[in-house]
């Protein structure tokens, strides 16, 4: 599984809401565009950039876990070896799955999360 598509689908879909979604595009370098979306991960797991108008600073180690921020909120979640990603954005409360085939569904806070991402790195929601 490809953390870099989990993180970005995730958090994108935290910061932007589900429907900003559909124009952002990762690539297999760590590159992630479009949609208000400007942001990389480089091979150590450490992604920066911003999405819309926050700043991204995280942290993802080799066991799953993802600190740091995103704006002023705080990110704490972890992402089991089966893609389960459970923890806390800011206030919010992360549980969604993602799948081997690069869908992810469930809730973040209140907000319902339903996206998958092509072969191409295209991610879409609904």
């Amino acid at each position: 599984m490809n953390l870099q598509k989990v993180f970005s689908v995730f958090f994108m879909s935290f910061c932007l809401g589900s429907n900003a979604l559909a124009a952002v595009t990762c690539d297999d370098y760590g590159n992630c565009s479009g949609g208000g979306v400007n942001t990389y991960t480089d091979s150590f797991g450490n992604t920066t950039g911003r999405i819309g108008d926050k700043r991204v600073n995280t942290y993802a180690d080799d066991f799953g876990n993802t600190t740091g921020r995103i704006g002023d909120k705080r990110v704490n979640t972890y992402t089991d070896d089966f893609g389960n990603t459970t923890g806390r954005v800011g206030d919010k409360r992360v549980n969604t799955y993602t799948d081997n085939f690069g869908n992810t569904t469930g809730r973040i806070g209140d907000e319902r999360v339903n996206c998958s991402t092509d072969g191409f790195g295209n991610t879409n929601c609904r």
